[in-house]
């Protein structure tokens, strides 16, 4: 062989060297994605941060940030999918377990490769979403906030949103369905039987103060006392204790509900823009990232090996046990019936408050 021709055929083994897996990973970071995250309450701080750091290290990748709920932006993102449904709004982010399982019907998510995410390992078995379309991260539990200065003692059990002794103390959001699949659930059926349910809330309808639509509306009217008990999240109790509020967060002996938030790909994303994705995913699941997630949103990790601090561990708001231990609700099922149930709310429940 010549020196030319060996000169060529080096020079074509080098390339072809340059092409493999290591090339061929960095070129899977050259892409441009949107990231959702929820805003405020602290939900921003993490995600930032684990963006900020993977842009340093991938300066080719652009990552836009979306901040928003998920009620403002799900609905763009389905309009998204079907105009241009190799363009999606978002490519990856969060998602609350409302939206996560009207995602399935409406055909959003891919199913995660979990050997591209092996932190995934790490979540919680009892809240693995089916064929893996979405991947557990935290979760708010679901109990009685109750005011400390109205009540001696804290309630111990979702009965008292059925019991004659409630009459004018309760205070929930208007069509909050996730009681009527409780309460179901709680008296021998379940959410595809949840006549049960819509009964003893009904026949104990003058149990609810109001039917609220805002936060603010149920902290001001749990504080003054006029409806010293509220069905209510853990987190944003968490805040409001430690802001001073007279109020306080009883788990029912039945436990907690759990309401969990998820982390999902979209459908439409190329191959560049999934890895990306699944980078930014594998490290928010990381004990440290999933840990301190937790911290500064009062939330509840879903990742068993998270990093916990020593209020994590003490608090009982707080601790990773709420969620083992909390009454999972078939949020999927409530999403197909939710239409004919708030008509039931308003009937049988709404008008019989008065």
């Amino acid at each position: 062989m010549s020196a030319k021709a060996l000169l060529f055929a080096t020079s074509l083994l080098a390339a072809a060297v340059a092409s493999g897996p290591a090339a061929l990973a960095q070129a899977e970071r050259d892409a441009k994605i949107s990231f959702f995250m929820f805003a405020g309450s602290g939900s921003d701080v993490v995600p930032k941060e684990v963006i900020a750091d993977y842009l340093k290290k991938n300066p080719k990748v652009g990552i836009d940030i979306v901040e928003t709920t998920n009620a403002i932006i799900y609905p763009k993102m389905v309009t998204a999918r079907r105009t241009t449904p190799d363009q999606p709004l978002v490519h990856c982010g969060f998602f609350n377990a409302d939206t996560i399982n009207r995602g399935d019907a409406d055909d959003m998510w891919e199913t995660l490769n979990k050997a591209n995410i092996p932190n995934m390992a790490n979540t919680l078995p009892s809240y693995a979403r089916p064929e893996a379309r979405g991947v557990p991260y935290q979760a708010m539990g679901i109990g009685l906030l109750y005011n400390t200065r109205v009540m001696k003692e804290p309630p111990t059990s979702w009965s008292v949103l059925w019991s004659p002794d409630s009459r004018g103390k309760i205070v929930t959001f208007d069509n909050d369905l996730r009681l009527v699949g409780l309460v179901s659930k709680l008296n021998g059926a379940d959410e595809k039987n949840p006549d049960i349910g819509f009964k003893l809330l009904s026949e104990n309808a003058k149990n609810f103060r109001a039917l609220v639509d805002s936060n603010d509306a149920l902290k001001n009217l749990v504080i003054s006392g006029d409806a010293p008990i509220a069905p209510w999240f853990s987190s944003v109790s968490d805040v409001w204790i430690k802001e001073g509020s007279p109020v306080g967060f009883a788990v029912p002996k039945e436990g907690a509900i759990a309401f969990p938030i998820y982390m999902a790909i979209a459908k439409g994303v190329t191959p560049a823009q999934r890895a990306v994705c699944e980078d930014l995913l594998n490290e928010l699941l990381t004990p440290d990232r999933a840990g301190r997630y937790a911290l500064v949103t009062s939330s509840i990790p879903l990742v068993t090996n998270a990093t916990l601090s020593k209020e994590q561990v003490e608090n009982p708001i707080l601790n990773p046990a709420i969620a083992k231990n909390a009454v999972q609700i078939d949020f999927a099922y409530i999403a197909t019936v939710a239409a004919d149930w708030r008509d039931r709310w308003a009937r049988e429940i709404k008008l019989k408050m008065r």
